[in-house]
């Protein structure tokens, strides 16, 4: 007691008042926590004994969006002009093993497991020029007894065609290495804005080769496509297709030796010509403002072995509507390989040859805008499972129209049939 009026008298007024709102803000907080417990306990006993109803969702009340930077004030677009641009993407494009091949800027683009892939052509200018490389080197095989020859064939019956066949192998045994590589992705990385001029550009610095019809339609037709067909400028395809894929462009029923094939091919149905996926891509091309440079095709069918015979007439007239813009000193670069001309028997009408093409060119013959080669006859082939067999092209030699060949084989006797004929007993 004598301690509490000692300090009382020596505490000012003003000290006491402000201990005195210390303490009963202390004493609010006190009391306030209490009634939040007190009023939490009941609530949960209240949820216990009657569940809360869930409140009902309102869809359509979004949050706002996040902001991206358009870039419009980076200096690499707003003070270097287009040209300059491209001239600086094209640089990125180059790489340190371009010398070493014969298409330095060929790049394979395919479509596999859902997304495009590229990978650089491999071909070798003194070796790969050679239409009959492989088959040279079966022959050196054949002669000497030392080889595989099964490996060789493997190659040349690739749907990837003759020249190609080192850049298949790669793909589908090997993995991407570093002559693959290009500053695609980094670039496409690096800036938003800078996505559809990167596209642009590697399309337009590289020779675009399609080994398959599957990713040619779907690169060429496909409308999401359509934008990157006008800045191609070289382009490559070399398309072994399967036999159905030219049933559009035949009239079946109708055999060539009756003399009416040439009518049979310019009436065949070009609605159902063009709705096949050949017909589609070459009309894509056709129709689209294209500005190509230079355009190799290559035409050839795999499920008929050695028996290689194609409408060539109806896709001439699909390939004729193709614009190939001219040389400077102009010549125009623009080429269709197709198979050897042999005088196979075929109850097919519109399967003959175009008139006057040969390894030369159209000299003669119906002229066409294109430049017109064709790999020579194939003389091996597997037609036993694992024996290859040399085998050589006997011609009958009676009036044009009549003359038909076959297969005889170097080391056996037996028949081999024509799949283009129904009647397979027949020569």
């Amino acid at each position: 007691m004598i301690v509490t009026v000692k300090m009382a008298v020596g505490v000012s007024s003003r000290l006491r008042s402000y201990l005195r709102q210390k303490l009963e803000k202390a004493r609010g907080c006190s009391s306030s926590s209490s009634s939040t417990s007190a009023t939490t306990t009941k609530t949960e006993q209240k949820s216990l004994a009657s569940p809360s109803i869930p409140k009902t969702m309102e869809f359509g009340v979004s949050g706002p969006k996040r902001q991206f930077d358009g870039q419009q004030d980076c200096s690499f677009f707003q003070k270097l002009p287009i040209e300059i641009r491209k001239m600086i993407y094209a640089y990125v494009w180059q790489g340190p093993y371009d010398h070493m091949y014969h298409e330095p800027n060929g790049r394979h683009l395919h479509f596999k497991d859902g997304h495009w892939v590229h990978t650089r052509c491999v071909m070798y200018q003194e070796d790969d020029e050679d239409k009959d490389l492989i088959q040279k080197q079966m022959d050196s095989i054949f002669d000497s007894g030392r080889g595989d020859l099964l490996l060789w064939q493997g190659r040349l019956a690739s749907t990837w065609g003759q020249r190609h066949w080192r850049c298949e192998e790669r793909v589908k045994y090997g993995k991407p290495t570093s002559i693959d590589r290009t500053g695609l992705g980094a670039l496409m990385v690096a800036c938003k804005k800078m996505h559809p001029e990167a596209m642009e550009s590697f399309i337009e610095c590289h020779k675009m080769i399609f080994n398959d019809v599957f990713s040619a339609h779907r690169f060429l037709v496909r409308s999401s496509s359509s934008r990157f067909i006008r800045h191609l400028r070289q382009l490559d395809l070399t398309l072994s297709v399967p036999f159905h894929e030219l049933a559009p462009f035949l009239a079946i029923g109708r055999p060539d030796t009756d003399g009416q094939g040439d009518e049979a091919a310019e009436s065949f149905s070009t609605a159902s010509a063009k709705n096949s996926r050949l017909g589609a891509i070459f009309a894509a091309l056709a129709d689209s403002p294209t500005c190509l440079h230079s355009l190799h095709v290559s035409l050839d069918v795999y499920d008929r072995g050695p028996w290689r015979k194609i409408p060539e007439p109806a896709l001439a007239s699909y390939l004729e509507r193709i614009r190939v813009r001219k040389g400077k000193q102009g010549e125009l670069n623009y080429t269709v390989e197709l198979p050897p001309a042999l005088p196979i028997r075929t109850h097919y009408a519109g399967l003959q040859e175009l008139e006057g093409a040969s390894d030369e060119g159209d000299e003669e013959g119906i002229a066409t805008p294109f430049h017109i080669t064709r790999r020579p006859p194939l003389r091996y082939w597997q037609f036993n499972p694992g024996e290859v067999e040399h085998f050589t092209w006997e011609t009958h030699h009676g009036e044009k129209r009549h003359q038909h060949c076959w297969i005889a084989l170097s080391k056996a006797t037996r028949f081999i049939s024509n799949p283009y004929l129904i009647d397979f007993g027949e020569r």
